[in-house]
């Protein structure tokens, strides 16, 4: 088989990647790093350093070798060398792709990877979030994909943006960000099981997880276990650990339009039996019953932006012909 060796930039800009779609070839719209194959006589870091030169009239500044990928096309292997890089200055011209985006890891798998560089989308993550790289992929293999079986307000998006902002959270503390990841990537398995007691099966799932025991001792699974049992608004008790609480906190995504959205959703999955009426009416109350003031929501993190956007929603809610108006836009664009 023909063996083709590459380099690939993995040019990191705060806590995005960019990445290019091919406008050309038999993998024309996929996306992939920038990069290309090194020609006679270059080392792999002269090769990158011209090829981005060449591919997007910029200068790099390379960092470390992140990992070699090595990947049967059916064509040729090849061998891909992969190098952290950042740019030097902002100035960048797609002079062979068909577009870019920055990409964070939320957002990494919103594209269609190249086979070689979507293997390399759990280390990424890893590098991201700051946690360990093995973790990383028995997390985004094994666990997140999990949720794709679940409700339209509880897939794959739910738990990365629950993992992106426990770990955001968890900056501000001296906490372990592995045992936090795991926790917010495992606190609503229970979904598969039970919605009203999800979060205590979650805790159930979580302590037959003999996986977890890699990297975790008996006492961290508990903990990660009980954070995902106190997540849960509705919880008659404070969480029980740090853990719990940026877990609790991180799950209540306070973006009115999107808790309005999601309130709509769960609405249409649950209850297929009522009209439009109905819904309202449910939506109404959920959100008055949750979000408005004495309602059973608590916010328990104070570096959490959550408070000033609990506000924001409960200024829609309060103005009722404001509300419906966007109950119907989203009630016909879900229909």
């Amino acid at each position: 088989m023909k063996r083709i060796e590459v380099v690939a930039a993995i040019i990191r800009r705060g806590d995005e990647l960019f990445a290019t779609e091919r406008g050309y070839g038999d993998y024309k719209d996929w996306w992939e790093f920038p990069g290309g194959k090194i020609e006679a006589g270059e080392t792999p870091e002269q090769a990158l350093v011209r090829e981005i030169r060449e591919e997007l009239s910029a200068g790099i500044r390379l960092g470390r070798l992140l990992k070699t990928v090595e990947w049967d096309y059916p064509q040729f292997h090849l061998t891909l060398h992969c190098f952290l890089c950042t740019l030097e200055g902002k100035a960048l011209h797609l002079n062979e792709h068909e577009a870019a985006r920055w990409l964070n890891y939320r957002t990494l798998r919103d594209v269609r990877w190249l086979p070689a560089d979507e293997d390399l989308l759990p280390l990424l993550a890893a590098e991201l979030l700051d946690v360990d790289e093995e973790l990383a992929r028995y997390v985004e293999s094994a666990v997140v994909p999990r949720y794709g079986s679940f409700d339209k307000a509880h897939q794959e998006d739910h738990a990365r943006s629950v993992i992106s902002r426990a770990l955001d959270l968890a900056a501000h503390y001296p906490v372990n960000r592995n045992l936090v990841y795991a926790a917010a990537a495992c606190h609503d398995l229970g979904l598969s099981v039970d919605r009203k007691t999800h979060h205590l099966e979650s805790g159930r799932i979580i302590r037959e997880m003999t996986a977890l025991r890699q990297w975790f001792s008996a006492d961290e699974v508990e903990i990660i276990a009980r954070a995902a049992e106190d997540h849960r608004a509705s919880s008659d008790h404070e969480p029980r650990s740090l853990y719990g609480r940026i877990v609790a906190e991180a799950d209540r995504l306070i973006e009115p339009q999107q808790i309005i959205l999601r309130t709509v959703q769960f609405g249409l999955s649950h209850y297929p039996e009522l009209d439009k009426e109905g819904h309202w009416q449910r939506t109404l109350e959920h959100l008055h019953e949750k979000y408005y003031y004495g309602g059973y929501l608590k916010l328990w993190i104070p570096e959490s932006p959550n408070a000033a956007e609990l506000e924001s929603l409960r200024q829609i809610i309060k103005d009722e012909a404001l509300l419906r108006t966007v109950f119907d836009k989203i009630w016909e664009e879900e229909k």
